[in-house]
């Protein structure tokens, strides 16, 4: 192994080093990415090469409202090193008339990642320089430090650092102007503080130079840099064009074993001075504690330390979340789940999809106490919301959450879910007596009916949906498009509503009373009673997706039915399981997760990618999303004649594809989704919650299974 991995070999947190010559691929360092988080919402992210190839891509993407509220203040600092009156240019950026500047990568050696933390090192001649990144953990606070790490010589070097500033929502894209400046001012301090104003009424911020004094040389022009392009936009069919903003050069001079440390921060400067004296030091020990908590480290066995890596990139969705009713006060009991990064907000859906993996395989116990309490003050009718929008729109509501917010039927039913993993894992009674109340007023209002037509039809089965709506995961709409339609009784909605009745009879057998129990069981076993039969298409050999509001089944083969059977596989034959999964790992299955639709259905997609309509045009139409692997992976643990090593083999067959993935498109996280035909290439967000949290629950049944 490398001698950094044995000067850490004392050390729990994961490690990874990518080397020469792939760093210095220029289509590899561009399209491989990084990120660092702050718990809640903000981030900082860019490509390894240090080219900003996308819109969300900067050093500090600030949560000004957590978790939302996303602002981009300080997009990059690009960096020349100066040695022996000689200029080495570091940044890697590229330009609106397809130019590139490449020189930084001629000197990048190495990319590390020790926890969730990335330190590029650039050597020159004999000169080693390392930047390392990291972010305050409940502060939007950037922190870059740069350390003259290794020479052989005695000669100092010059390190000039130009901000590149920015004043914008993270899903937009900024013009400069030669009438706009932005105003940066020393502040009248001990502390080397700049305040940066972009304009007045603009968010302002502070960039401070830490550990070694600096000069700053303000801009002799008008400080715009026209014309950065950002590839990955462009491929997403996107205005791919910006304008940033150079505040000034910074000037600093370091001896060998000497750092310099830039802050970009929101928050007041006794805030920031007070904590940064062990700023990283006390990051690097709260992964550590994540570590301790999960029982996960590095490993030298590559599951193990998959599973470590995985536990440290499930911490990154877990952040705080405000109460609209408070004007965003962030209360200590209120939690949420990024459903992806970097342009997804906090999902009912998607947070109690990945719920237990992210807190509950991860020893999380108190935080998925936190989420489940924080969604039932959101609860509305019997609905769990979809979305929370961002704060703008709350704050043209009176409510906080307007109907609109409420347009899913899965989310309510996977919080049933949710809730049973929890109070199994955590034995948490008092939870249990506090939300049975809540979960009684959500089955009441299925069974009166609510929004969207949500209501148990006659035969016992959940209907939901409307003309043009879309309320279960497979939700694109294209204007009037509803692309992949599944009005009526979908069957992993009914699989769910099952799985909700089963739980509330086992919760009342505990909170409740004798009738309680009889009744809720009663509604289970009227789902039970007709589910195989409704669903089981004989010619096929497998279940029907869907059945619409005719009474048509849709004969469509989807994962869906592998997360029916994975919920409640009691409601059906072991025969006919088998037979489903068989089809669903014939023409499903690849080595990344699941096709959202067979490739022998005149309406499946092969590739992931384009403009907008290209791409929710196969989002679910035959695209590969890596989450449904923990629904398929716990329906085939109930086919009664595997072993515990056959069973043991699937689960390793099905995580160790994801050995190669997790350095590939976000190093140390899992993409949204993949194209679905070879090589299987990554798309959507580079970070997914439900993607890393089903893979964590895989993880923790391999263990099982191996002990």
């Amino acid at each position: 192994m490398t001698q950094q991995i044995e000067k850490l070999a004392s050390n729990k947190l994961p490690y990874t080093r990518l080397e020469r010559p792939l760093v210095n691929d220029v289509e590899h360092s561009l399209e491989t990415e990084w990120q660092v988080t702050n718990g809640i919402g903000g981030f900082a992210a860019a490509s390894l090469s240090g080219a900003l190839t996308r819109r969300y891509h900067g050093l500090l993407l600030a949560a000004l409202q957590p978790p939302l509220g996303r602002t981009l203040l300080l997009s990059k600092l690009d960096e020349i090193v100066r040695l022996n009156n000689r200029d080495y240019p570091l940044d890697v950026n590229e330009w609106r008339d397809a130019s590139m500047a490449l020189s930084g990568l001629d000197y990048l050696e190495s990319f590390e990642q020790f926890g969730n933390l990335p330190t590029f090192t650039y050597r020159i001649a004999e000169t080693a320089i390392q930047k390392t990144i990291w972010m305050e953990y409940g502060q939007n606070t950037t922190y870059v430090r740069y350390k003259y790490a290794a020479s052989q010589s005695s000669t100092p070097v010059k390190l000039l650092v130009k901000p590149l500033a920015n004043c914008r929502d993270y899903h937009a894209e900024t013009k400069g102007s030669i009438n706009q400046h932005y105003a940066i001012e020393q502040e009248k301090s001990s502390i080397a503080s700049w305040k940066v104003e972009p304009w007045p009424e603009a968010p302002s911020w502070r960039l401070l130079v830490m550990d070694h004094p600096a000069q700053f040389r303000a801009n002799e022009g008008s400080g715009w840099y026209w014309g950065f392009h950002y590839r990955q936009e462009k491929e997403r069919g996107l205005i791919a064009d910006e304008d940033l903003y150079c505040l000034g050069t910074f000037v600093v001079t370091l001896e060998p074993g000497q750092s310099v440390t830039f802050v970009a921060s929101t928050a007041e400067l006794a805030e920031i001075t007070a904590l940064y004296p062990e700023a990283y030091e006390r990051e690097l020990a709260r992964q550590e504690q994540l570590l301790d908590t999960a029982k996960l480290y590095r490993s030298a066995d590559p599951l193990e330390n998959l599973a470590a890596r995985l536990a440290l990139a499930a911490d990154q969705f877990v952040v705080g979340r405000p109460d609209p009713a408070r004007t965003g006060a962030l209360l200590a009991d209120y939690r949420t789940v990024i459903a992806g990064y970097p342009w997804f907000s906090d999902w009912g859906r998607d947070t109690m999809i990945a719920l237990p993996g992210l807190t509950i395989v991860t020893g999380r116990y108190s935080e998925a106490a936190l989420l489940l309490r924080s969604f039932a003050r959101y609860v509305s009718k019997g609905m769990l919301p979809n979305r929370f929008p961002d704060p703008v729109e709350i704050s043209q509501s009176s409510s906080g959450l307007s109907e609109s917010d409420y347009n899913t039927v899965d989310a309510t039913l996977w919080y049933f879910d949710a809730v049973d993993k929890y109070l199994t894992a955590s034995g948490d009674s008092e939870l249990g007596q506090e939300l049975y109340p809540v979960l009684a007023d959500i089955v009441n209002w299925h069974l009166k009916g609510t929004r969207f037509q949500i209501h148990v039809d006659k035969d016992g089965l959940l209907f939901s949906g409307e003309p043009g709506v879309q309320l279960t995961w497979m939700d694109v709409k294209i204007g009037e498009w509803v692309v992949t339609p599944r009005r009526g009784k979908p069957i992993e909605i009914n699989a769910l509503w099952h799985r909700a009745c089963k739980v509330m009879a086992k919760l009342a057998s505990r909170y409740g009373s004798a009738a309680e129990v009889e009744f809720y069981t009663g509604l289970a076993g009227r789902v039970a009673a007709i589910f195989e039969e409704t669903y089981w298409y004989a010619r096929g050999g497998y279940f029907y997706d869907n059945i619409n509001d005719a009474g048509e089944p849709d004969s469509a083969l989807r994962p869906n039915q592998a997360i029916a059977l994975s919920v409640a596989p009691e409601l059906v034959s072991a025969a006919k399981r088998r037979a489903a999964l068989e089809k669903v790992q014939e023409k499903l299955y690849t080595p990344v997760g699941l096709r959202t639709l067979s490739a022998d259905h005149p309406d499946y997609h092969p590739v992931f990618g384009g403009d907008p309509i290209s791409r929710d045009s196969a989002y679910h139409q035959g695209t590969v999303w890596p989450w449904p692997l923990g629904p398929y992976a716990r329906a085939l643990l109930t086919l009664e004649d595997q072993d515990r090593e056959q069973n043991r083999i699937q689960l390793q067959h099905l995580l160790m594809p994801f050995l190669r993935h997790i350095d590939e498109g976000c190093v140390g996280q899992i993409n949204e989704v993949f194209s679905a035909e070879p090589p299987y290439r990554p798309g959507g967000c580079v970070a997914q919650a439900w993607s890393v949290s089903e893979l964590l629950e895989i993880w923790q049944l391999y263990q099982n299974f191996s002990q």
